[in-house]
C-alpha cells in the first residue's frame, strides 16, 4: 500500500513538472532554430532603417542651373548734335588748318543753361554750378592727342556712353545698343580729307552679290520701272554705317530716316532684321 502511495505520488511530481517546465520551453530563446538566421534578419532590418534614415537625412537635388541670360546694355543717351558739326571742333581743337569752330545745338543749350543757373544765383546769393557732363567731342579730343588706338577709343567712348556720363548722336548708335566709333573715325578722317583739299568718297558700287543683307526688286509704275532697293539690318549697324555703306558718306543717314519713318521711331532704333528702303540719291 505504501509503495504504491509513493508511486503515485512521484508520477504526480514528474507530470507537475512536465507541465511547469513546456512554458518556458516555448519562448523563441528556448528554440534551437539556427540562429544565423534570426542575426542576418535583424542584420538587414538595420541596415533597411540606417539607409533610410540616410536617404532622409540627405539633402534634397538641387534643379540644374539655368543659364543666365545676357543683361541687355543700356542705350546711350542722344543728342540732336549734328555729327559734321562735332567732327568739324574736333579737327579745329586738334589745330587742323583751314577748318573753325562750328557752334552746335549742345553748345547753345549748355549757353543757355549757364545763363539761368547764373540768374538764380543773383536772386539766391547761392551759387549753381553746371554739371561738367564730358562730351563726345572733348573724349575723342583727348584720346587722339594721346595717341590711343582705334580700339581704345572704342572702349572709352562706349564704358562713358553706358554709365550715362555721355550723350552721342542718334545716328551713331548701333542696332545692338552702342557707340559706331568706327563711322565716327571715318567721318573725321573724310572730313579731314576734305579740308585738305581732298575729294568726298564715290558712293560705293553696292549689289546683292558684294553685299550682305540687300536686295534690289522692279517696281512696276504707270510710266516705266524703277529699281527699289532694300537692305536688312545686320547686328552692329547703325543708320550711320549704313549711309556709309550705300554712299560713301553719313550725311545721307536722314534720307534713309526720312524714307522709313513708319518703321523707325528715330535714327537710333534701328533694330537687328528690320528691312529699310534704301533711297536713290
Amino acid at each position: 500500500m505504501i509503495r504504491t502511495v509513493l508511486a503515485l505520488f512521484s508520477i504526480a511530481v514528474l507530470i507537475c513538472g512536465v507541465i511547469i517546465y513546456r512554458p518556458f520551453s516555448d519562448t523563441p530563446a528556448a528554440h534551437s532554430a539556427p540562429t544565423d538566421v534570426e542575426v542576418t534578419r535583424a542584420a538587414g532590418q538595420g541596415t533597411d532603417t540606417l539607409a533610410l534614415a540616410a536617404v532622409a537625412s540627405a539633402p534634397a537635388p538641387r534643379p540644374a542651373p539655368v543659364a543666365a541670360q545676357p543683361a541687355t546694355p543700356p542705350r546711350p543717351d542722344t543728342s540732336d548734335t549734328d555729327l559734321t558739326a562735332m567732327t568739324n571742333n574736333v579737327l579745329a581743337e586738334l589745330g587742323f588748318a583751314g577748318v573753325s569752330p562750328t557752334p552746335t545745338a549742345a553748345d547753345a543749350d549748355r549757353a543757355s543753361t549757364a545763363d539761368i543757373l547764373a540768374n538764380i544765383s543773383a536772386a539766391t546769393g547761392q551759387e549753381s554750378v553746371l554739371d561738367d557732363r564730358p562730351t563726345l567731342e572733348s573724349i575723342v579730343v583727348a584720346a587722339l592727342r594721346a595717341g590711343e588706338s582705334d580700339g581704345e577709343i572704342d572702349r572709352i567712348v562706349n564704358e562713358a556712353a553706358a554709365s550715362g556720363d555721355l550723350a552721342v548722336p542718334e545716328l551713331l548708335v548701333t542696332s545692338d545698343g552702342r557707340v559706331d566709333t568706327h563711322v565716327m573715325l571715318a567721318n573725321i578722317v573724310t572730313q579731314a580729307q576734305i579740308a585738305a583739299g581732298g575729294a568726298a568718297p564715290a558712293a560705293p558700287r553696292v549689289t546683292p552679290d558684294n553685299t550682305q543683307g540687300m536686295e534690289v526688286r522692279v517696281v512696276q509704275r504707270a510710266t516705266d520701272e524703277v529699281q527699289a532697293r532694300f537692305y536688312t539690318v545686320q547686328p552692329g549697324d547703325s543708320l550711320g554705317a549704313i549711309s556709309i555703306k550705300f554712299f560713301g558718306v553719313v550725311s545721307y543717314y536722314d534720307a534713309i530716316f526720312d524714307a522709313n519713318r513708319s518703321k523707325l521711331a528715330s535714327p537710333d532704333r534701328i533694330r537687328v532684321g528690320q528691312r529699310l528702303v534704301i533711297p536713290q540719291i
